[in-house]
């Protein structure tokens, strides 16, 4: 899983950073710019760990910003200059939560564990080809992961001729075939279980909770 973190206090990072579990590859950078928003890549982020405070003041104001670049972004806050008010701001800009340093590497992977679970965006990493699920990356076949992907990235309900011809360009395949891989991804995936909604006759529909 991928996490980029804004802090401009390198030394703290570069001590917390080692200390990490190596299922999240951590981004650092001491600043974000309204440039630096417009070129990142945000599809493939799916984490945001900031200070409330930067080189230019307070950051909260680019929480929209990125935001209506992947709307649904987790983001948690680690700072030193927590008080009420700036509590009460962060909650109002659509942060998911918030650390006051010092914390451990536990406490925040806790949190960034608790986050992921609760939004239930299932976070795919392409090069792998696996999913972020329960804390944990799980990987998949290369046809179970485009099953996955087609239903996340469809954001209605797929027929089955829709989802088939997505994983199986150009190809017949028997009816089995589809419910086999379906069926072991709901073994290795038990969320699924619970988001996947199939309606016979219409198709299949994956909702993931939002915050």
């Amino acid at each position: 899983m991928r996490v980029l973190w804004i802090d401009q206090d390198i030394s703290l990072v570069n001590a917390l950073k080692s200390g990490f579990s190596p299922e999240l590859e951590i981004h650092h950078l001491t600043e974000l710019t309204p440039e630096g928003i417009e070129r990142m890549d945000w599809g493939s982020i799916h984490l945001l760990l900031m200070e409330l405070q930067g080189p230019r003041g307070c950051q909260l104001g680019m929480v929209a910003s990125i935001r209506s670049k992947k709307i649904d972004l987790p983001v948690l806050i680690l700072t030193g200059h927590a008080n009420k008010e700036d509590c009460i701001l962060a909650l109002n800009s659509g942060v998911n939560g918030l650390l006051e340093k010092p914390a451990t590497v536990r406490q925040i992977e806790e949190k960034i564990s608790a986050l992921m679970k609760l939004e239930g965006e299932l976070p795919l990493n392409h090069e792998r080809k696996a999913v972020f699920s329960n804390g944990k990356w799980i990987d998949l076949t290369s046809t179970e992961y485009r099953i996955l992907e087609s239903l996340k990235s469809a954001r209605r309900r797929l027929t089955r001729a829709e989802l088939q011809a997505s994983v199986w360009p150009g190809s017949n395949i028997s009816e089995n075939n589809l419910d086999t891989h379906l069926t072991n991804l709901k073994k290795k995936i038990p969320e699924l279980n619970q988001y996947l909604n199939v309606k016979r006759g219409l198709g299949y529909f994956l909702t993931l909770r939002k915050s």
